[in-house]
């Protein structure tokens, strides 16, 4: 789950489950309205789930968000992490290459 604004969304979904006596169509259309306002770019589907428990629930899935603060941050952190990945790669070979040379000195067992 994240902070997302539903505007944004190119895709929903909503999943109503209620015992089977209380949903009806009207329930699901109202539903359906309230999304289509909601998230005005988005392709909407729904569902429904009856069941026996007393319980009215209704679930929303947003997808194809097109701006998303907490992935915009992700890429903002992976663009400035880039060099100290690159330095770390050059250690890494600077080590494995002294390593190497020094292995040259030890005479083989074979």
């Amino acid at each position: 789950s994240l902070n997302c604004k539903p505007e944004d969304a190119r895709r929903a979904l909503f999943l109503l489950s209620a015992p089977s006596r209380e949903m009806n169509v009207d329930m699901v259309k109202e539903l359906g309205d309230y999304m289509r306002n909601l998230t005005p770019l988005a392709t909407i589907r729904n569902g429904d789930y009856p069941r026996q428990r007393g319980l009215l629930d209704v679930s929303i899935i947003l997808s194809e968000l097109s701006d998303v603060e907490k992935i915009r941050s992700y890429y903002t952190k992976s663009a400035s992490f880039i060099p100290v990945m690159k330095k770390r790669q050059k250690e890494t070979r600077e080590r494995l290459q002294e390593i190497e040379e020094k292995s040259l000195a030890v005479p083989s067992l074979l």
